[in-house]
């Protein structure tokens, strides 16, 4: 007796590592099986008492099927032979998947389709196949040849069984592709779904249909209408309008109180269309003033009404919370309205719990005043229900019902709020597909109604998914329509329009509609970001900037709109900083000189210079007030300038812009070398999870990183950093634009793998770079102000033993140009700053990834942390800050595409170019680096170029040529080799950003 199966009798032989899981008796007549697995063999039958043959698991279950079929098919018995060769041919198909080899797939499902007695079995079983490996397109092709033998079965045909079992087989089949996760968005998806619907309904028409296939329609369907912008609760999309009904009657008001309020009412309606926005801080302080005058009167209530729906308008506009804080405290603390506006200032800065007290406490104030808002509150209450737990949508649904009923007029406060949550509701996996179509039908007219267009047209987009019926031209129309519509309405209401498009568009998996859809996104989000002047509100928008910016470029260069995507990525880059800078473009000013307005110009750079001080309403209004005359007398606007690819391409003279981005399909970068279109080279390699993947693996100690790091520099170049630097990119300085996440990358660190070793340097984007080289160009023929400071000794740092001697030998260099501060205090280094345009700054340095302008260089007096700087040195034009200390290349991790940290906050000073290092540098090996990098910058390269040459020079010096560059310096151990510092830790930390 053995232990290894035996040889099956249809001639396979197990290896010895092959999984039994049974045995099966082959024998005429029994054909017993059992899933005991047999102690010893031969094994015998307890029916018959004949061998039995083992059962294997995957994959030698499949071998041992083939076999066995190959057997079948010389069979005497022709049935036994038919079905055997339809058998093989399966076999054949599921053999090829396995070996992903496409031809012979190919060949088998030929071979298949021409065995007719079998091909609604067989075709079953192809896609089936195909699915389980994930070949979706081989699915999507077998089921509409499936269609084909099924489409002209009709009526009379289901009465009788085999061609009823071969629609419902059909049917089947496409439910099972679009139940598959990743049907949903593929090409094909589309005709699957349309021809499913179409022979379902036949056979539910004639009666026909199964509940399972019923219920699997309802899963595959709901699928698809998530995909295509599915409702979650979102604050900017379900928020309740920011209106107030009327309060009190003012019929009896005095003429002139009337017409002030009306003045002031129509002010803030103008301001939700987008118009007049900056008059909203006057509206403000008149209503609250004419509020404490009439306390306690009509006039007070119909003022308070006007005061709150201004204020409303300011936070839905503006994302500011304290117009509603100061508002609340003009007005009676106990007031419904004063409940209310309390609460949408905690919704505003997220704390929900706060805002669902306040409104419990507004739906059981006394005063007269919340007869006129209960449909709002119970809005609000709804909305903060499902806020608070997203399982409560039916409580959610009930508050904004009994609001609605509490309304005047056929729209109501609770319309826009209850449609969100009826779409919600509708796309729940426990809610049948009956029970979703009139949740849906309910919500676009609540949504139309209400002028809510992004809960509108996501409404009818999914009731279009949801039944199967939808067609997506007319659905595209109707969101092209919608959004010209908006065109006139506040940003952010056009934004909430254009993500719902983007859901919707990406849904459909059309590469075209979802690049139209991105296109209009990232039109808006400049403007989005320059209508939030708080800096809290400025980070909530620029998160969304990111998510947005590497999925517009991509889907735009899928759709070979290459201009297009590079315009994406230079509008979603950098976005403050550019706001900044284009506010304080020096044509500006120039252009009101030379048509004499002075006067204009000076109140212009003091409204700029108070909105940069400060993040309030009102000075912003002013500013923009001010900006709005500038724009009437030079034709255009300095607040809102409008980015066109010829912005890109005049940043282009020193060599090529590379746009360097990781979408979620895949990385992908766009090479502008000229004004012709952008060149496009796919990264598969470096899309979004692998990069986040790649950073998560950074964290740790110096010294893992350190031993890591060449490996890691390897993976980059691999993967895509080769294609750019060796192949594609060309000219003099290569500019580096990298979004997202590959902004924390030290890209630049790859430049040492090619062949000819390039100058690389970083931009935050095209216009910035431009700015940074028109200064260059300026400060070209001025002789160098160099100031040189070093800090040995910080208050608990390590000393920085070569600290004096760097700057002393850079101080050498500069000999007659330069001011040198030993043991550099900050009370020192401040003053002195303003009086020179190259600074080299030798110290410790601390970066705080998660709360950038916290990190901070150690001065011997103080830390000055990033913040600091930004406040406490003024702008104007320098040439170079060299900052020589560990990390400070690094940005903030939660924002990186608006590449906030050290050398970003440098160029806001007015610098042209910044060097610092991307990690913690060694000590002896910077030194060098930066004695060899003055040199070569003193003898007039440009900064980037000279930062390539001691980079390159470093890696390759031996001890002889070390000492020749800087023969005051302590040279390395002998025992490091002859090149003591070819390690990329020692040479590639340090980069160059700007012009």
């Amino acid at each position: 007796m053995a232990r290894r199966p035996p040889v099956t009798m249809f001639g396979y032989t197990a290896p010895r590592r092959a999984e039994v899981v049974g045995w099966r008796c082959h024998h005429d007549g029994c054909h017993r099986s059992d899933d005991e697995i047999p102690r010893t063999w031969p094994h015998f039958c307890d029916n018959c008492e004949h061998p039995v043959d083992p059962v294997f698991a995957e994959p030698w279950a499949h071998e041992a099927k083939g076999y066995e079929l190959r057997s079948l098919v010389a069979s005497a018995d022709e049935v036994v032979r038919g079905y055997a060769t339809a058998d093989l041919c399966e076999w054949r198909f599921e053999e090829a998947l396995r070996h992903d080899d496409r031809p012979a797939a190919d060949e088998a499902r030929a071979d298949l389709g021409r065995l007719e007695a079998h091909r609604g079995r067989g075709r079953w079983s192809v896609i089936n196949s195909a699915l389980r490996h994930g070949a979706l397109d081989l699915a999507a092709e077998e089921i509409l040849a499936f269609y084909e033998d099924v489409r002209d079965i009709d009526e009379d045909d289901l009465e009788v069984n085999l061609p009823r079992a071969e629609v419902r087989s059909f049917v089947g089949a496409c439910l099972t592709f679009l139940c598959h996760e990743r049907s949903v968005r593929h090409p094909r998806e589309n005709e699957v779904a349309a021809v499913m619907v179409e022979r379902h309904d036949f056979l539910r028409e004639h009666q026909f249909s199964m509940a399972s296939l019923d219920e699997d329609r309802d899963r595959a369907m709901r699928l698809r209408a998530m995909s295509r912008g599915a409702a979650r609760p979102r604050v900017t999309e379900w928020m309740p309008p920011a209106e107030v009904s009327s309060l009190a009657d003012d019929r009896d008001l005095p003429g002139p109180v009337r017409n002030r309020l009306k003045a002031a009412a129509a002010v803030v309606t103008a301001a939700k269309r987008g118009k007049r926005m900056e008059e909203l801080a006057g509206v403000v302080d008149d209503m609250a003033r004419m509020t404490s005058e009439h306390s306690g009167t009509s006039i007070a209530i119909s003022a308070a009404e006007v005061l709150a729906g201004a204020v409303l308008a300011i936070a839905d506009i503006h994302d500011d919370p304290a117009p509603l804080v100061a508002a609340a405290a003009r007005l009676d603390p106990s007031s419904a309205l004063t409940h209310l506006l309390r609460a949408r200032a905690h919704v505003v800065v997220g704390e929900i719990s706060l805002a669902a007290k306040e409104i419990e406490d507004a739906l059981h104030s006394q005063d007269g005043v919340r007869l006129g808002l209960l449909p709002q509150l119970h809005a609000m209450s709804g909305w903060l229900a499902v806020r608070l737990e997203p399982g409560g949508l039916d409580s959610g649904i009930a508050a904004c019902r009994a609001g609605r009923e509490l309304g005047r007029g056929r729209s109501t406060a609770a319309d826009p709020v209850l449609a969100g949550l009826l779409v919600e509701k509708a796309l729940h996996r426990r809610t049948s597909v009956d029970e979703a179509v009139p949740l849906l039908q309910e919500a676009f007219r609540l949504a139309k109604r209400a002028g809510a267009p992004a809960v509108a047209q996501e409404a009818k987009s999914a009731l279009a998914a949801l039944t199967g019926r939808g067609d997506v031209s007319k659905r595209l129309r109707a969101w092209r329509s919608a959004v010209r519509a908006a065109q006139g309405a506040p940003v952010d209401a056009q934004m909430r329009l254009a993500t719902a498009w983007v859901r919707w568009a990406l849904g459909t998996g059309h590469t075209e509609l979802a690049a139209e859809a991105y296109h209009n996104v990232v039109s808006l989000l400049p403007a989005l970001v320059r209508i939030r002047y708080r800096a809290d509100a400025q980070a909530r928008v620029l998160a969304t900037v990111r998510e947005h910016t590497e999925e517009a470029g991509y889907w735009l260069a899928k759709a070979r709109r290459f201009r297009d995507a590079a315009v994406a990525l230079e509008m979603g880059r950098a976005v403050a900083l550019s706001t900044l800078v284009e506010r304080d473009d020096p044509v500006v000013g120039q252009a009101l000189l030379d048509v004499g307005r002075g006067d204009l110009q000076a109140r212009y750079q003091d409204a700029l210079a108070a909105v940069g001080r400060g993040d309030d309403h009102r000075t912003w209004a002013r500013f923009r007030a001010v900006a709005r005359e500038v724009a009437d007398v030079i034709g255009a606007d300095p607040v809102e300038p409008v980015v066109e690819y010829a912005d890109i391409t005049r940043a282009t003279g020193e060599g090529a812009l590379v746009y360097v981005a990781s979408a979620e399909a895949g990385g992908y970068a766009l090479i502008v070398a000229a004004a012709h279109d952008p060149q496009c080279v796919w990264l598969p390699d470096l899309g979004r999870f692998p990069v986040e993947e790649w950073l998560r693996s950074q964290s740790g100690e110096v010294k893992g990183r350190e031993s890591r790091l060449s490996e890691d520099l390897d993976w980059l170049w691999l993967r895509g950093m080769r294609d750019l630097l060796a192949f594609f990119a060309h000219g003099s300085i290569i500019t580096l634009i990298p979004i997202g996440a590959l902004t924390l990358l030290p890209l630049h660190a790859t430049a040492g793998r090619a062949l000819h070793f390039p100058a690389v340097r970083y931009a935050p984007n095209a216009r910035t770079l431009h700015w940074c080289r028109s200064r260059a160009a300026k400060m070209a023929d001025r002789p160098a102000r160099v100031l040189v400071a070093d800090v040995p000794k910080a208050p608990g740092q390590a000393e920085l033993e070569l600290a004096p001697a760097e700057t002393a030998a850079v101080a050498g260099i500069w000999s007659g140009q330069c001011t040198r501060l030993t043991e550099a205090t900050w009370a020192a280094f401040e003053p002195a700053a303003h009086h020179h345009d190259i600074w080299h700054v030798v110290c410790h340095g601390s970066v705080e990834s998660q709360e950038i302008f916290l990190s901070s260089l150690a001065f011997t007096d103080r830390d000055v942390t990033v913040g600091d700087l930004r406040e406490r040195l003024r702008f104007a034009p320098r040439r170079l800050a060299v900052i020589s200390a560990c990390d400070m290349q690094n940005v903030g991790a939660d924002a990186p595409n608006e590449v906030v940290g050290l050398p970003s906050a440098l160029l806001q000073l007015g610098f042209a170019g910044v060097i610092a290092a991307s990690w913690p540098v060694y000590e002896r090996a910077t030194a060098f680096l930066m004695a060899r990098f003055h040199q070569v910058l003193r003898d007039g390269a440009h900064p980037a170029v000279a930062l390539a040459v001691a980079q390159n020079w470093l890696r390759s010096a031996g001890f002889d040529e070390l000492a020749a560059v800087a023969p005051s310096f302590p040279l390395p151990p002998s025992n490091r080799g002859p090149h003591p510092f070819e390690h990329p830790w020692y040479w590639a930390a340090f980069a160059y950003t700007g012009g």
